[in-house]
């Protein structure tokens, strides 16, 4: 988990979606103030996600330790678990679907919004059949074109590329 999240510590935000106990929730790093914004459309309590928490917590502390210097860090996370978002329909397992339009609402993909905008995008009410059968249309073409087409940005064709061998 630290290799990981020091591999992207120049990124402004750290987007994670995360899966526990057949639920998907969404959590947003914000790297410049320490914030960890968790997006659950099923409204989990924070102990729900402690496990997940603690490990963050531990990893944000040995980043903060190692990048004295860089700015002013906060020592611990501050995790937000009252950011509206939208909430799931009791008795649907739509979580997945919610955690990708979270994903694509909060990243631009080019359109010059701000944070603010696209929060407000999130709403606080249950999604419709429609939007998650839009989102399920979006995230098989987004698999179908840039995944499984051969000219997609992040398609891969299944051999593991190695380095040459060393002449020394």
């Amino acid at each position: 988990m630290y290799d990981s999240l020091t591999r992207q510590n120049y990124k402004s935000y750290i987007f994670i979606p995360y899966n526990f106990g057949y639920h998907w929730i969404l959590l947003i790093l914000s790297v410049e103030t320490g914030n960890l914004i968790v997006f659950d459309s099923m409204r989990n309590s924070k102990s729900a996600i402690q496990h997940i928490l603690d490990p963050l917590n531990r990893v944000w502390k040995k980043i903060v330790k190692n990048n004295k210097g860089r700015g002013q860090w906060r020592p611990e996370l501050n995790v937000n678990m009252d950011y509206p978002c939208a909430r799931q329909q009791q008795g649907t397992d739509w979580c997945g679907y919610y955690v990708c339009d979270y994903l694509h609402i909060m990243t631009p993909c080019g359109k010059a919004t701000d944070e603010d905008t696209r929060m407000s995008q999130m709403g606080d009410e249950c999604y419709s059949t429609d939007r998650i059968n839009a989102v399920c249309e979006q995230l098989a073409g987004f698999i179908l074109n840039e995944i499984l087409d051969p000219r997609g940005e992040f398609y891969h064709d299944g051999h593991i590329h190695r380095g040459l061998p060393s002449t020394s």
